[in-house]
């Protein structure tokens, strides 16, 4: 199943007075049900299922009206796969303490296994929108709506959601993951941004996680073939000459230094030449043309080559900004959305970007996600200020 939260298990018993904790742990105490959930607790740690699901639902007997065994029930049974059965459970809880975090988190994550995504997204939000809760609370929230928008392949708002589940807390190893996931599949394909945020996960992450084994000994290495098989597949990617690169490279900056922006050209020319993987090359060439030629061709050309230099280097965050620019200038704006949607990723915290990103996308009739953008971005400079 699908992880939402950091840890499943809540870590308090409310409501239990130390005195009778005393008690229970002495053997003598009255039957309040605190030595079921206990004991269940252990058996959940060690994914005894069915021992923990009846000592809940002993501890239940005992102290039907404690919210964290309901809560534990219901994470029992949805572990389970007894969604029915949790979904009842977890609304006995909710019903006891409408404000519980982790009644309305577990309650939201039973009705996205139910198939029920708008319950699943209003409960998340509840979360997510509540100050109160706290900030890692909150991100648990934004995951929690991310996933939702994954499953319902709306990239953007599910994007938007892990971005902002990160921005709260930055240690939310269940946002990495999905951002990871999000980012590496056909929608986005931004494999250098997908690799980030898996190397981020697997350090966050426990070791015994299936999910962080399986992303350091199958997913990260994937991803790193994958980058290479792309650099590989250019032509004339077998005949590269560094050396010789360097040097027209030499050339070519003592030229843009002088003003000798044709001759510039040339040798940057030259530069890519040998070695079509230079992310130098390919930028001197953006900037060289953008020199010498104005015309729509010639501007095209620039654009062309900004957008080679971006694809040879993703984390090249004002190289995406100045493609960007220009495409939007001649009136490319998808291309001018895709381009600064890079470099989001490449940077979530860049204003810049994110503004060029909001405008390609009003100019390419897709005003909602616009203005879904907008609202991560004001709260990133709400987040910046303080």
């Amino acid at each position: 199943m699908t992880s939402f939260s950091r840890s499943s298990a809540p870590s308090r018993l409310a409501g239990v007075p130390l005195a009778l904790l005393l008690l229970a742990v002495a053997g003598c105490g009255p039957k309040d049900g605190v030595k079921e959930y206990n004991a269940g607790q252990a058996a959940y740690e060690t994914r005894s299922l069915e021992k923990a699901e009846k000592l809940f639902e002993k501890s239940l007997r005992y102290a039907p009206e404690s919210v964290d065994a309901l809560v534990m029930l219901a994470r029992v049974q949805c572990d389970l796969g007894k969604m029915t059965e949790a979904s009842e459970t977890i609304a006995k809880a909710v019903e006891l303490q409408p404000d519980a975090v982790d009644a309305a988190l577990l309650d939201a994550e039973i009705a996205f296994y139910l198939n029920d995504y708008a319950r699943a997204v209003k409960r998340f939000t509840d979360v997510a929108e509540d100050a109160s809760a706290g900030a890692e609370a909150q991100s648990l929230g934004w995951t929690g709506i991310g996933i939702v928008e994954m499953s319902c392949e709306h990239r953007d708002l599910a994007r938007i959601a892990l971005l902002r589940a990160i921005r709260l807390d930055r240690r939310n190893p269940s946002a990495r993951y999905h951002l990871g996931l999000l980012y590496r599949g056909d929608s986005f394909g931004y494999l250098d941004a997908a690799l980030e945020q898996f190397e981020i996960f697997v350090r966050l992450g426990e070791k015994a996680d299936p999910r962080a084994v399986h992303a350091q000994r199958t997913i990260i290495p994937g991803i790193k073939e994958d980058i290479t098989r792309r650099a590989a597949s250019r032509k004339g990617a077998d005949r590269r000459d560094s050396a010789a690169s360097a040097a027209a490279l030499s050339k070519a900056a003592a030229a843009m230094k002088k003003g000798n922006y044709k001759t510039a050209r040339v040798e940057y020319e030259a530069a890519y030449k040998a070695d079509v993987l230079s992310y130098h090359a390919a930028l001197g060439l953006a900037k060289a043309w953008e020199k010498i030629d104005s015309s729509n061709s010639g501007r095209q050309r620039t654009l062309d080559w900004y957008k080679e230099a971006c694809s040879l280097k993703p984390s090249a965050i004002s190289t995406f900004l100045a493609a960007g620019e220009l495409a939007a200038r001649i009136g490319q704006h998808a291309t001018a959305a895709e381009l600064y949607s890079r470099a989001v990723a490449a940077n979530p915290s860049d204003i810049s970007a994110i503004d060029g990103l909001i405008r390609a996308l009003r100019k390419t009739g897709k005003g909602d996600i616009a203005n879904a953008y907008q609202r991560y971005r004001e709260f990133v400079t709400v987040r910046k200020a303080k």
